[in-house]
């Protein structure tokens, strides 16, 4: 593949709005960990910076005496090598090459080594498609899913926006090509019969899926991602599931639906209205709102399960 490494640190710190003020106090205390000089690191990539002294972070957090950094690359081409060799020459490692993990370096009481790996790579190489620019994802934004719907409706992630990710797709015509699916088939005509729809979360990338599974094993509060994989044609719309299948989901609140229907159990009326008139796969209902994931799917299952009360297994 031939995904970048994002912004170099003088980019980073430029782009820098809100949080203007923290960002050359946060760049300090990683290259404090890295026992790199701030001044001196301008044109390298602050991922880099970021994920090594993230490795050393986490060996101290588990108390272990080794870390290492290893960017695994899937490109022909090694792009984006002179990056990663750049970094490497900053962190004292003049000679590094590929298939190969440098000698240790102590790091704030860590040793800690760093490496490329490169994999023979057979077949067609498909460039990502993943919009890293503002231009570009201002463009997968405006793409209309439907009558009522846009990209940009579906792009929003709390995980991402704490955590500074990128949510959008590696696959962008795939993910239009199941957005709109979900779009047409399922939100727009629940919105004609129920009123607005309200969207809680629909699109997910691997990146933010996976972090945000990761925390949730971790037993964090907040984080509710089931893993990849299991999300593949599912929250993660630009990636067919194990089946080679296509599908789409979304969380969605209809609020003229939960102002009228707060009793114990009210969601079953809103279940079984969708199960009689809608073509969709899966259905998930939640306490909150009456809120749920609607999926559309290339095989429906035609399944409605619940956490709210009364809990499980639904069938109309």
């Amino acid at each position: 593949m031939d995904e970048t490494f994002g912004p170099t640190v003088q980019e980073w710190l430029s782009e820098a709005k809100g949080d203007a003020t923290a960002r050359p106090a946060r760049l300090e205390r990683l290259c404090r960990n890295l026992d790199l000089d701030p001044a001196t690191v301008g044109k390298i990539r602050y991922q880099l910076i970021h994920r090594t002294a993230s490795a050393v972070i986490e060996a101290q957090r588990y108390c272990a005496r080794d870390a290492a950094m290893i960017v695994q690359s899937f490109c022909p081409k090694r792009s984006w090598f002179d990056d990663y060799r750049a970094f490497a020459e900053a962190m004292g490692f003049p000679d590094a090459p590929v298939g190969a993990i440098t000698p240790a370096k102590v790091c704030d009481g860590v040793a800690l080594r760093i490496g490329w790996v490169a994999e023979p790579n057979g077949g067609a190489i498909k460039r990502l498609g993943t919009a890293r620019t503002v231009p570009a994802l201002t463009e997968l934004g405006r793409v209309q899913l439907s009558k009522s719907f846009f990209m940009r409706d579906m792009l929003y992630s709390e995980v991402a926006m704490v955590h500074g990710l990128n949510n959008a797709p590696d696959d962008p015509d795939l993910a239009i090509k199941a957005g709109k699916r979900l779009c047409e088939d399922l939100l727009e005509p629940l919105q004609d019969q129920w009123g607005r729809i309200a969207i809680r979360s629909a699109y997910r990338s691997c990146e933010v899926n996976g972090f945000c599974n990761e925390m949730q094993r971790k037993k964090k509060a907040g984080y509710t991602c089931a893993s990849n994989e299991s999300n593949y044609a599912g929250h993660i719309w630009d990636r067919l599931d194990a089946g080679g299948c296509l599908g789409a989901m979304a969380c969605v609140v209809v609020p003229s639906f939960w102002a009228n229907n707060q009793e114990p159990g009210d969601w079953r009326i809103l279940a079984r209205w969708i199960h009689e008139n809608l073509p969709y796969s899966t259905l998930y209902f939640f306490p909150t709102y009456w809120a749920f994931n609607i999926g559309w799917h290339e095989r429906p299952e035609r399944t409605i399960k619940s956490y709210a009360e009364p809990a499980g297994l639904f069938t109309p």
